[in-house]
């Protein structure tokens, strides 16, 4: 049960900070090329008492690079892709916030294919399909209230902030790995990587040092729930959470289409 939210002192208005703005009118559409090829044809499994070839099962895998030309890429939803090798459905191997490079212009994602792969007489094979792909123009900051921090104290934003996330103080008190003195755990209603990042600042609007701890995501349909928790120095009473959310998205649909193979690889 939520538990009312403790306001202290005078409610603030509602703060939005424009911050970079991004490079995006004029760059190329973003482009994939192939970064990797896996094939095990026999996983020599019963042979060798469990120990398969490349510790893999059957299958082939592809990874790919999408690299953006100067756009800044903030999403991809990996249920939506549609690679397939040779003809074969995939399996996507998405990484969150880690299969983006640092600056967001390149993003790395894998494909595999257990099911029979079509291939040509030189052994090469289709890739084909679509990668939705979100891209974004530029940030803003969007602070909550200040808000005691206790279990079941919610986080509130201002009546018309838009597209922020439900959080929730699920649990508080010092972690049980690391050198951090205090965590604070929040259930939320989002995935936290849709973010550009999440800040903290003192009831006064100083800043306050903090790191990501751990973070688990349940998907229910278009709709999931999860837990990500954050850690600090000192033991925190009273906080102003913000976002730094993304702006001017856009998703697009990358084709892809070429072959793969010793040989053809991306071709």
């Amino acid at each position: 049960m939520r538990a009312a939210l403790s306001v202290l002192g005078i409610m603030k208005a509602l703060l939005i900070l424009p911050c970079l703005a991004l490079p995006f009118a004029n760059a190329a559409e973003p482009t994939v090329t192939l970064a990797g090829i896996q094939m095990v044809m026999d996983d020599g499994d019963k042979d060798f008492d469990g120990f398969k070839t490349f510790n893999m099962e059957k299958g082939h895998n592809v990874a790919l690079i999408v690299r953006s030309d100067g756009k800044t890429m903030v999403g991809f939803d990996e249920d939506k892709a549609t690679i397939t090798l040779g003809g074969a459905k995939t399996e996507c191997s998405f990484f969150s916030s880690m299969a983006f490079s640092k600056d967001r212009q390149a993003l790395r994602l894998e494909f595999r294919a257990t099911d029979p792969v079509a291939t040509e007489a030189n052994g090469s094979f289709k890739v084909a399909g679509t990668l939705p792909v979100v891209l974004a123009s530029g940030k803003e900051e969007t602070r909550s209230a200040a808000f005691e921090v206790k279990k079941g104290t919610a986080v509130k934003f201002q009546e018309g902030a838009k597209d922020m996330p439900k959080l929730e103080v699920k649990s508080i008190g010092k972690p049980d790995y690391g050198d951090a003195e205090f965590q604070i755990e929040f259930s939320t209603d989002r995935k936290i990587d849709e973010f550009a990042g999440i800040r903290f600042y003192t009831k006064d609007g100083k800043p306050v040092e903090a790191e990501r701890g751990g973070s688990s995501w349940m998907s229910f349909g278009n709709k999931g729930s999860g837990e990500v928790s954050y850690q600090f120095k000192t033991k925190q009473t009273d906080l102003i959470l913000a976002v730094e959310g993304w702006t001017g998205r856009e998703e697009v649909n990358l084709k892809v289409d070429f072959s793969a193979g010793v040989g053809a690889a991306g071709k």
